[in-house]
C-alpha cells in the first residue's frame, strides 16, 4: 500500500468509515508489516487516531510502530537518509507517534494496549524535545506500572530539565496517581516532598509538586514521617 493512499485514509474520521474504506482485504491492516517504515508508522497512527472500539488481531502492532517511531532517528536509516528517512521525518513521525498515544490513553482505549510502548515512552522522558519529553509522561500516566509512574516523577525532579518540563510531569503524575494510585517508592516521596518544603523551590514548580503530592493520597502517619525527617535535616 503506497505511502499516500495511508496518508489519505488518516484523514478518515472514526472507525465505521476507516473499515468501510478497506473492505474485506483490509489493506491498512496489512501496510503495519510493510517493509517501508513510513508505510507502517503511518498505518498504525492512522488506526490508532480512527478509535477502534471492537478488537481486531494487529492491535499489537499497532502500538508496536507507534513506539518504534518514538525513537527511530535518522542515524537507523541505511544510507543516512538515503530512503528519504531525515531527522525531520523522523522527529515528525515521533510527534504524530506520541500524540496519537496520547489520544488512546485519553479516550480510555479498550482495543489498544499501551503497555508494550512503556520502554520507548520512558526512554523519551530523558530526550531532548520538550514537547516530546511532555507528551510521554502523559501517556505513561495512562499506563498502570510502578515504572511508568517512576519515569514520571524522575522527570518531574530532573533539576536539568526546563521548567515547563517539570511542571507539566508534576501534571502527569497528578494524572497517574488519580488513575493508578501511589506506586512511588518511599525515596521518590520523600524527594518530592523536600521539593515542596523550601521556599527556593520556584513557586509554579512548588504548587505542581504540591498537587502531585496530595493526588497520592498518603496515610497521615507517613506524611508524619515525611515532616519530622525534613525538620531533622
Amino acid at each position: 500500500m503506497a505511502l499516500g493512499a495511508v496518508e489519505a485514509l488518516a484523514t478518515t474520521a472514526g472507525e465505521r468509515s476507516l473499515m468501510y474504506t478497506l473492505g474485506p482485504a483490509q489493506p491498512l491492516l496489512q501496510a503495519l508489516v510493510f517493509p517501508d517504515r513510513a508505510v507502517r508508522y503511518s498505518a498504525a497512527i492512522a488506526i490508532g487516531n480512527a478509535g477502534p472500539r471492537q478488537p481486531f488481531g494487529q492491535s499489537g502492532m499497532v502500538v508496536q510502530n507507534l513506539a518504534e517511531a518514538l525513537t527511530t532517528s535518522a542515524s537507523q536509516s541505511s544510507g543516512q537518509g538515503a530512503d528519504g528517512w531525515t531527522q525531520e521525518v523522523a522527529d515528525s513521525y515521533a510527534l504524530r507517534a506520541a500524540q496519537t498515544l496520547h489520544n488512546l490513553g485519553v479516550s480510555r482505549n479498550p482495543v489498544v494496549d499501551l503497555s508494550p510502548a512503556q520502554p520507548a515512552l520512558i526512554s523519551v522522558t530523558t530526550g531532548p524535545r520538550q514537547e516530546m519529553q511532555i507528551l510521554a509522561g502523559q501517556v505513561l500516566a495512562y499506563i498502570n506500572s510502578p515504572n511508568a509512574q517512576r519515569a514520571i516523577v524522575e522527570m518531574a525532579l530532573a533539576a536539568g530539565n526546563d521548567m515547563s518540563v517539570r511542571v507539566a510531569a508534576f501534571e502527569s503524575l497528578v494524572c497517574s496517581a488519580k488513575l493508578q494510585g501511589n506506586l512511588l517508592p518511599d525515596a521518590s516521596i520523600a524527594e518530592v516532598y523536600k521539593l515542596i518544603s523550601t521556599n527556593e523551590t520556584d513557586p509554579a514548580l512548588r504548587g505542581a509538586a504540591a498537587a502531585a503530592f496530595g493526588s497520592l493520597n498518603l496515610p497521615s502517619q507517613k506524611v508524619k514521617d515525611l515532616i519530622l525527617d525534613q525538620a531533622k535535616s
